[in-house]
């Protein structure tokens, strides 16, 4: 029915590292362009989609288009097994199956979870303020926030700057604009988001991820980057209130 190969391990393991950020079990469609999933997280406040191109592979065989539930927090650990020097052989038949070929060969059946939701639907927002920028600047940042507070204002006006309070004190970092890749303003534009949930989008981000960040006052985020051939777009729901 299915099977394909991939070399970059490295790149397969942030893309479940993404995932399994957000959701424990979500339907992973395989198709003749690739892998792709749309999910929400249990609490309803974010959304993940989640796109692996056909030509992220060496060998990529699919006799017709399907879509499997799995538990992505059992995928993560397993995935997680995997060296460097691996090749991973994937292929469907009554399980999700994942060999590692190295200086060992390791096979890996996962149970496939029946699911009879439809992907849900992507937000459509007009966002008024978008920015481009390293993804470990904006860690930093959100380190340096981490400090005061569990929650932050992403600002954007004629800067970019990330504001927190709390019980003990607060923080205002300003982003210089010599490390914006990008910014694009049509106003002024501020939303709250949980520091927590931020630094979920990010985990499967790397030294070289450029992150970009769409922004609408008191609407959800969008935040996008690349992993590899692939791609990872997530939406985060803004806590009304103010900092």
């Amino acid at each position: 029915m299915f099977s394909a190969v991939i070399s970059d391990t490295k790149s397969w393991k942030s893309s479940v590292d993404a995932i399994a950020a957000l959701i424990d079990e979500g339907t992973l469609n395989i198709n003749e362009n690739g892998f792709k999933l749309r999910a929400m997280d249990p609490s309803q406040i974010a959304l993940v989609d989640f796109e692996l191109p056909k030509s992220a592979f060496e060998k990529y065989k699919l006799d017709k288009e399907v879509s499997i539930g799995i538990d992505f927090s059992e995928l993560s650990k397993i995935t997680k097994r995997c060296k460097p020097e691996d090749k991973i052989e994937f292929s469907l038949n009554s399980r999700f199956t994942m060999i590692f070929t190295g200086e060992t060969t390791r096979r890996f059946d996962i149970s496939v979870i029946e699911s009879t939701s439809s992907p849900p639907k992507e937000p459509d927002i007009d966002f008024t303020a978008e920015i481009k920028m390293g993804a470990n600047i904006l860690k930093e940042a959100l380190k340096d926030a981490e400090q005061v507070s569990n929650h932050v204002a992403l600002i954007v006006d004629k800067e970019f700057s990330i504001a927190a309070e709390g019980d003990t004190g607060s923080a205002d970092i300003k982003i210089s604009s010599d490390t914006i890749l990008g910014m694009d303003v049509k106003e002024k534009t501020r939303a709250v988001f949980s520091l927590d949930q931020l630094n979920n989008l990010l985990r499967a981000s790397d030294q070289g991820s450029i992150v970009q960040l769409k922004l609408r006052t008191d609407a959800p985020l969008r935040l996008e980057y690349a992993i590899g051939d692939g791609r990872v777009i997530y939406y985060l729901a803004p806590r009304i209130e103010s900092v």
